[in-house]
C-alpha cells in the first residue's frame, strides 16, 4: 500500500480541482531576498470562501525564471474584531489538498472565529500546477504488492516503470522541484502574499513534515505550530521509514483482530487472525468476485482495503463486514474501501494525489537505483510486518528506482529559534507510529509532546475534548501544555507527565531503543 496520506476527516473527500492562471502582480521576493509586496486578487468561490492564485518560482535557485501557479483558499475570521491572524493548514500526503481541508475543516468554532483559515494546494496538487501520470493506476494497484515469484516481481516492476515513464513524459521539467523543501519555500511566499509577519500552522500526517521543514527554514516567521500525527521522516532511509510505518499498521491490525475476538463473524478455528489469514491466502490464489463491479478483488486491492479500515476505530465494523463478505465470495465492500482510500471515482478515474505522493517521496529520499535494489528491503519489511511490509514499500517507492528526477534528501530539522511547537502523537496510530511521533518532538529544539492514548490516525478536530482543549488554548493564547502531557480515554483535560504512556504498537527492538 502507499503510505497513508490524509487525516481521517479527509479520506472520503474528493473534489474536482482545476489549474487556475496566475494573478498578475509584483514579482515576489526570491528566497533569501528582501520581502516585497505581492498582489493577491481574492474572489468569491466554492460557496462562501475566497480564492486566489499566486505565482512562485519553479526553481528558487533561479527566481527570475519560469513560474508555477499556486491555488489558495481563505475563510476569513468569523469575528474580525478579535482576529489573531492566519492559520495555515495542510492535510498531509504528500498529495493532499489543503483547499479541501480548509473547506471541510473541523477546527473548533473558537479558532474559526479568530483566525483566517488559509490553505494552498502544494505544487503539483489540485489547483497548483497539478501533475497527472496515472493512466495506468488501476493496473498499478492491481499488481501483487508482495511478490514471491519472478513473474510477480516482473509484473510489479513493469507497472512501476510505466508510471515513472509517464510522469517523466508528462512533467519532466517539474518533477525535480516537487520536494518538501520547495513546498516550504512556497509556504513562506504565501505568508508574504498574505501580508503577515508571522503565521500559525496546523499540519496533519505528512503536513507535520512540511511544517517542521518550514520551521527549520523560517523559525522567526512562526507564531504557533501544531503537528498532529507527527513522524520522524528525516533520520532514517526511505525503506526503513516505510518498514517502521508498516509495523505500526501491523499493531493496529492486531488491535482490530483482538477487539473482534473469537466471536468475530469472519473467525476461522476460533480466531479472528485465522479468518484474516484465510482471506489473504484466498485472494493470493485467485481474485475474489465483485458482482456488478468493473474488476475483481485482487491482493493489491485487498491490502489497501484492509489498511483503509485501520485508519479509525469507527471503521472497524465496516472492515469486519468487508472481510466476512470477501471470505463468502463477494469482494465488493473491500474493493470499495480500497477505492475510497485511493479516491477512485466510479468511472475509474483518479485524482493526482497518488502521483504527487510518489513524486515527492522520490525526491525527498535517496532510493535504490534499480528495481533489484528493492528486493532485500522488501524481504526485511515482510519479516517485520508480514501483512503490510512489502506492499507499503513497493507500492510507495518502487517507481523511484527509475525516476527521472534526482533526489534531494531531507535532513533532520531542528527549528532553532522557533516558538514552542506542539507535537501530537497517538499511541496506536497506524500510519504515523507513536514512537516516531515521540522522536519527532525530541528532534525539534522547541518540541512539546502531547500523547493521545487511543486508536486512529490524527486526532485534533475529531471530538476528543482533551486534545481539542489543548490545541485550542495553544492556538488562541500560546499556552502550550507541559511537555509529555497525556490525553487518556474519557479525560477532558490533559494529565501531567507521569510514567510514560505505553504505546500499543508492535515495535522491533531497535525502534524501541531509538
Amino acid at each position: 500500500m502507499p503510505m497513508p496520506r490524509f487525516p481521517v476527516l479527509l479520506l472520503l473527500v474528493a473534489l474536482a480541482a482545476a489549474l487556475v492562471p496566475a494573478v498578475a502582480g509584483a514579482r515576489p521576493a526570491a528566497f533569501g531576498e528582501p520581502e516585497t509586496a505581492i498582489a493577491l486578487a481574492w474572489t468569491p468561490c466554492d460557496g462562501g470562501f475566497q480564492c486566489a492564485t499566486l505565482a512562485v518560482p519553479l526553481d528558487y535557485a533561479n527566481p527570475g525564471g519560469p513560474t508555477i501557479s499556486l491555488g489558495l483558499v481563505r475563510r476569513p475570521a468569523a469575528n474580525p474584531a478579535a482576529r489573531i491572524g492566519v492559520l495555515l493548514m495542510n492535510p498531509g500526503g504528500p498529495g493532499g489538498s489543503a483547499i479541501d481541508l480548509v473547506e471541510h475543516n473541523s477546527v473548533s468554532a473558537s479558532v474559526r472565529a479568530r483566525f483566517d483559515l488559509v490553505g494552498f494546494d502544494p505544487r503539483g496538487v489540485g489547483r497548483s500546477t497539478p501533475i497527472s501520470c496515472h493512466s495506468g493506476m488501476t493496473a498499478y494497484f492491481a499488481a501483487d504488492p508482495s511478490p514471491d515469484t519472478e513473474a510477480e516481481w516482473t509484473a510489479l516492476e513493469h507497472v512501476a516503470a510505466s508510471f515513472a515513464n509517464e510522469c517523466a513524459a508528462n512533467h519532466g521539467a517539474l518533477l525535480p522541484y516537487l520536494g518538501t523543501r520547495n513546498a516550504a519555500r512556497d509556504m513562506d511566499r504565501v505568508r508574504i502574499a498574505l501580508g503577515e509577519e508571522t503565521i500559525s500552522y496546523l499540519g496533519y500526517s505528512y503536513g507535520t513534515t512540511l511544517g517542521a521543514v518550514y520551521a527549520d527554514m523560517f523559525p522567526n516567521r512562526l507564531r504557533a505550530m501544531v503537528l498532529d500525527g507527527a513522524y520522524d521522516f528525516f533520520s532514517v532511509t526511505g525503506d526503513e521509514q516505510l518498514r517502521r510505518q508498516s509495523i505500526g499498521f501491523e499493531g493496529a491490525l492486531s488491535a482490530f483482530l483482538a477487539n473482534c475476538g473469537a466471536a468475530c463473524p469472519f473467525a476461522r478455528n476460533g480466531s479472528a487472525r485465522g479468518g484474516l489469514d484465510a482471506l489473504l491466502a484466498a485472494v493470493e490464489t485467485a481474485p475474489i468476485a465483485v458482482p456488478s463491479g468493473d474488476r475483481p478483488l485482487g491482493p493489491g486491492e485487498a491490502n489497501l482495503g484492509i489498511s483503509f479500515g485501520l485508519y479509525s476505530r469507527s471503521y472497524w465494523p465496516t472492515l469486519s463486514a468487508a472481510i466476512t463478505n470477501a471470505l463468502g465470495g463477494n469482494g465488493a465492500l473491500l474493493l470499495y474501501m480500497a477505492d475510497a482510500y485511493l479516491q477512485r471515482e466510479p468511472d475509474g478515474s483518479y485524482p493526482g494525489s497518488n502521483d504527487v505522493y510518489i513524486a515527492v517521496s522520490c525526491v525527498d529520499y535517496a532510493w535504490p537505483s534499480s528495481p533489484a535494489g528493492f528486493r532485500a528491503p522488501a524481504a526485511l519489511a515482510r519479516a517485520s510486518a508480514p501483512v503490510f511490509g512489502a506492499p507499503n514499500l513497493l507500492q510507495s517507492a518502487l517507481p523511484c528506482a527509475t525516476w527521472a528526477a534526482p533526489s534531494d534528501p531531507l535532513t533532520p530539522p531542528r527549528a532553532e529559534g522557533a516558538p514552542p511547537i506542539l507535537v501530537i502523537a497517538t499511541t496506536n496510530d497506524p500510519a504515523t507510529p507513536y514512537a516516531e511521533g515521540v522522536a519527532h518532538a525530541k528532534q525539534l529544539a522547541t518540541g512539546v509532546l502531547l500523547t493521545h492514548v487511543g486508536e486512529g490516525h490524527t486526532i485534533y478536530g475529531q471530538g476528543n475534548a482533551c486534545v481539542d482543549s489543548v490545541v485550542n488554548a495553544y492556538l488562541l493564547t500560546l499556552a502550550a501544555p507541559v511537555d509529555g502531557a497525556r490525553c487518556e480515554p474519557g479525560a477532558s483535560k490533559p494529565i501531567e507527565p507521569g510514567p510514560p504512556a505505553r504505546p500499543y504498537i508492535v515495535v522491533v527492538p531497535e525502534i524501541a531503543a531509538g
